[in-house]
């Protein structure tokens, strides 16, 4: 009986040592590629190494000084879904991702509140998505991007004062605190976010290796990017990243998600029917 307990604990010890072997320290700094005034790449390695895809995480930041956004969505125009692809060249934006996860009996509706100007795509807030991105103030004296917490800011305060809005899942609240994702604890999944940091830049993060939320949560706290806050948008093969300034092109396409697209066969860009993209500013001098 001993023995086979100091086996029991050999195998365990042999399993832990394999699993910090495969898990990554955030870097101490993050080395963005400039790709334009008010625009920066980076490419960190994930918080562990998988044996999916390239255990890498792709972020794109976004000054708004020099960058308006835009909600695109089916519903407002011909009700064809589209690849980010398609969206950015239609809309003439030189980036895009999903503006989150979608359904109803088209299937072009937002599974959250979403409006764009006068167009509603969704009218009827989530109960339990607790994340809204809102953008395009009616006034410039509002940040010209925000994350709207429900839980601790009021929805009454802000309702009013943007023109595009789009609901979905916190993954970090207004208060820097990270998000217990208590039934989804299992599911990994490729994975697209979107984030702003401290100084007011928002972030599109995308990986191709499958995490878990909690895991992702954890892992973006502790990146040297100042996050303030984040929310899912959307997870295996329909998570989109695309970008095309004129000088590079840059296409990440989701894959995996458990159970239900298990591998990391996907190649192309799937079709979605609300996506948010970025066009320049003409910044004056």
């Amino acid at each position: 009986m001993l023995i086979k307990k100091h086996i029991c604990l050999i195998l365990l010890l042999i399993f832990i040592n394999q699993y910090l072997a495969f898990a990554e320290k955030p870097p101490r700094t993050i080395q963005w590629k400039t790709l334009e005034k008010g625009l920066y790449l980076a490419e960190v390695k994930a918080p562990r190494i998988t044996r999916i895809s390239d255990s890498k995480v792709t972020i794109l930041k976004i000054d708004p000084k020099f960058f308006s956004f835009h909600l695109l969505t089916a519903s407002e125009h011909d009700s064809l879904q589209r690849s980010v692809k398609e969206w950015s060249e239609m809309g003439g934006m030189i980036a895009a991702i999903n503006a989150g996860m979608y359904g109803g009996t088209s299937h072009i509706s937002n599974v959250g509140y979403m409006k764009n100007y006068n167009h509603l795509n969704n009218p009827i807030l989530k109960p339990n998505y607790f994340a809204i991105a809102a953008f395009n103030p009616i006034d410039s004296t509002l940040p010209p991007f925000k994350i709207i917490d429900l839980q601790n800011e009021n929805w009454e305060l802000y309702k009013d004062k943007y023109q595009s809005f789009s609901q979905s899942m916190r993954m970090i609240d207004v208060n820097r605190k990270p998000l217990d994702w208590i039934q989804k604890r299992k599911m990994r999944s490729s994975m697209v976010v979107l984030a702003t940091d401290r100084k007011g830049n928002v972030l599109f993060i995308f990986t191709r290796s499958p995490y878990t939320p909690n895991e992702f949560i954890k892992f973006m706290l502790r990146l040297p990017a100042d996050i303030q806050t984040a929310m899912y948008l959307e997870g295996g093969p329909e998570s989109s990243l695309y970008l095309n300034n004129g000088e590079m092109v840059l296409e990440k396409i989701g894959s995996y998600v458990s159970r239900t697209f298990a591998h990391d066969r996907n190649s192309e860009f799937r079709k979605m029917p609300n996506v948010i993209g970025i066009r320049r500013i003409k910044v004056k001098g």
